[in-house]
């Protein structure tokens, strides 16, 4: 039966897209900038799938961290594994965990233009103005670490008048977060804004070895400096100062899957970052501007964790903990020559580019039973990209895009495993945009990603030839609809799309005894061959009059690995769905003004059921989450009580199979499941003033 449902549900949505809605109401709908993309532009006009959740969002949802938004986005997910879902999805193409092998992740990472890719801890929301989510491959604007898509993060700017927030919150748990802003002039060409936050939590964890409460605790610090001069009428300088502090506790596994866990010695997920960007805007004349943007990145990561999940008296045979610590040095320079309106050439505006990126990762493991291990991963990347929207009548145009990547890595590690990789990438675009009479967007695109190859660290591999594993490449095909009421109330962005995989990367794992007689996974990224994904993506937000306004998401997805090529001992993923790929997620809110000044909101999300791995079928279960709240504003202040998860439903975000991790099942290997819960209710409330 849901096979059938979902077809029409897919075909009636599909259909919308040659469909033009009637009016309802009589108010103006607010345009949205999207600012990741090659030139600022207004979303209705950019011919891809993107998702733009701003700041009201995220001040009325209290979201302190991106984990706490993705469902607003359609066919994107996260998987968690530590304090925070650090790893993300984007139409069943993505990451889900790192331990010893490097990684190239699948979805980009960018807080105010730097790069975090693979480091999605720190994507904390302080005073961060949008979210943007581009959905399919971005090989032509980010490179071989978008193959699925990018996330980026925006915080303020600064301004020339004075402003400011203060916000304070407090909900079960024992959490709290405390964050201010402040911004102005410091004179006639100097701007500024200062933004500092902190968020704490004891987590809802019990663990009843240690006999605690907080050993899951969150402890997040963000600090940012933002400075912008106009040096000149025609030139912009922005500087960007970013400091991160996360002192978080893991302790997220239970036996008994919930929330009670065993282990004594709970686990940690840190991270110290310092981080700087410069951007400059020249605009050099009336036919060519100059961008750029600097950037640098340092940080520290620790993530550790008691395998054992218990304590000596409950597995006297088996106690080990696993840590592991990254030192990360990231810097990067792009610059772009920007066509202005006197610089168009054969009627097209145009822009070309050069990119260069160098990353060091530093790991050192410290495993029971194991030596200290220690590896190091060298990269670069060095591209240069061109980018031309070509107009073919008067409501008809092209956009054409490249990109060219020479992508080094060299990988050595203590057990005398390394390699260097050296390859020529090549990702593109095309994008026929048609605008209609009503100034809707109707186009079509084919886009080309790629994600570089790499290596596998671990000792025990089932083969050597496991130890390197290829480039992925995919063909993206899109044809989308951005729709506006005649009165501009009501908005649709509808976008279906069929993505083609080559040599697709996946991580598979075998296990191996330990001197503590138990099993311990290797992990290890191989080219499994071919797969495919398909579905749909429908944003909807309708202001039906002054006081009630609905928001609506919907994505729709099929995926399938169709050629597995592994080991003949392996787990065989041949025609299964990949993971992490829920086949339907929604996101849909009301919003009612009982007066000025008095509001409420009632949101209702969830995702269809999804495969936890690559290396077994275990199963989430599909949910559904009820969140609602009731807001009071008056003169700048404002007042908030929230309730998220209502009917305390209990929901998975990271799950483990394949091996007998309690001995309460008996002598004997008795393979098992286990899920990490995502949160309970939670209730509070919070207040605001804004200056």
């Amino acid at each position: 039966m849901k096979p059938l449902l979902h077809t029409i549900i897919f075909k009636l949505i599909l259909s919308s897209l040659f469909i033009i809605p009637a009016s309802f109401a009589e108010v103006d709908l607010e345009e949205v900038i999207v600012t990741s993309d090659f030139r600022e532009s207004q979303l209705k006009n950019i011919p891809t799938s993107i998702s733009v959740i701003d700041s009201k969002v995220i001040n009325q949802r209290n979201s302190r961290h991106l984990e706490e938004l993705l469902a607003l986005a359609p066919n994107v997910n996260f998987a968690a594994g530590a304090s925070r879902g650090k790893y993300f999805q984007i139409r069943g193409i993505g990451e889900r965990s790192q331990f010893v092998a490097p990684l190239n992740p699948s979805v980009g990472t960018y807080v105010d233009g730097i790069d975090f890719t693979g480091f999605g801890g720190a994507a904390t929301l302080l005073d961060i103005d949008q979210v943007e989510v581009l959905r399919g491959s971005q090989g032509t604007r980010f490179g071989a670490n978008a193959l699925a898509g990018v996330i980026t993060l925006k915080s303020v700017d600064p301004s020339t008048d004075s402003q400011g927030y203060i916000k304070n919150s407090a909900s079960s748990y024992n959490s709290s977060n405390l964050e201010a802003a402040v911004g102005g002039s410091l004179d006639d060409q100097l701007q500024y804004r200062v933004a500092v936050g902190k968020t704490t939590s004891d987590g809802f964890i019990k663990n009843t070895t240690v006999n605690r409460k907080d050993t899951n605790n969150i402890d997040e610090a963000t600090s940012r400096l933002k400075l912008r001069y106009l040096a000149a009428d025609n030139l912009t300088i922005d500087f960007t100062a970013l400091h991160l502090d996360i002192d978080n506790g893991y302790d997220g596994f239970s036996l008994d899957e919930n929330r009670t866990t065993m282990s004594d010695q709970p686990g940690h997920d840190r991270q110290k970052s310092t981080a700087f960007a410069v951007k400059s805007n020249w605009e050099k004349s009336d036919a060519i501007s100059i961008k750029s943007i600097f950037t640098s990145n340092r940080t520290d990561a620790k993530y550790g964790f008691d395998e054992d999940w218990t304590d000596p008296e409950f597995q006297p045979g088996y106690q080990a903990f696993d840590n592991y610590s990254r030192d990360i040095a990231r810097d990067s320079a792009e610059i772009r020559w920007v066509s202005g309106p006197e610089g168009q050439i054969a009627d097209s505006d145009w822009l070309i580019g050069v990119y260069h990126q160098k990353s060091t990762i530093d790991l050192t493991r410290d495993y029971t039973y194991d030596s200290i291990f220690t590896s190091q991963y060298d990269t670069s990347s060095s591209s240069v990209f061109a980018q031309v929207s070509s107009s073919l009548q008067d409501n008809l145009a092209l956009t054409s895009g490249l990109r060219f990547e020479k992508w080094k890595s060299d990988y050595s590690d203590s057990n005398q495993i390394g390699g260097r990789n050296n390859e020529n990438l090549v990702g593109g675009k095309l994008a026929l945009e048609l605008a209609t009479e009503t100034n809707d967007l109707i186009y079509l695109s084919l886009t080309r990603g790629y994600k570089a190859g790499g290596y596998n660290g671990e000792v025990n591999l089932p083969s050597e030839s496991d130890r390197h594993f290829d480039t992925e490449y995919q063909w993206n095909y899109e044809i989308g609809r951005k729709i506006y009421s005649p009165d501009r109330d009501m908005i649709n962005r509808i976008t279906a799309f069929y993505t083609d995989r080559q040599d697709l990367q996946l991580k598979s794992s075998t296990a191996v005894v330990n001197d503590g007689g138990a099993a311990s996974f290797v992990d290890f990224n191989t080219n499994a061959g071919k797969g495919y994904s398909y579905g749909v993506e429908w944003e909807m937000t309708w202001q039906l009059d002054d006081s009630l306004s609905l928001t609506s998401s919907l994505g729709l997805l099929k995926t399938k690995i169709t050629e597995h090529i592994s080991d003949p001992d392996a787990f065989n993923l041949d025609n299964r769905a990949a993971a992490h790929a829920p086949e339907y997620t929604f996101a849909t809110s009301a919003q009612y003004a009982f007066t000025n000044r008095l509001s409420a909101t009632l949101e209702l999300e969830g995702k269809d059921k999804f495969y936890y791995s690559d290396s077994h079928n275990y199963q989430s279960q599909a949910y559904k989450l009820v969140n609602a709240r009731l807001a009071y504003i008056a003169d700048g202040y404002e007042l908030t009580a929230f309730v998220n998860n209502a009917t305390n439903k209990d929901y998975g975000v990271r799950g483990f199979a394949g091996w007998d991790a309690d001995p309460r099942s008996g002598v004997g290997f008795d393979e098992t499941e286990f899920q990490q819960l995502g949160a309970p209710k939670v209730a509070g409330i919070s207040a605001r003033a804004d200056f």
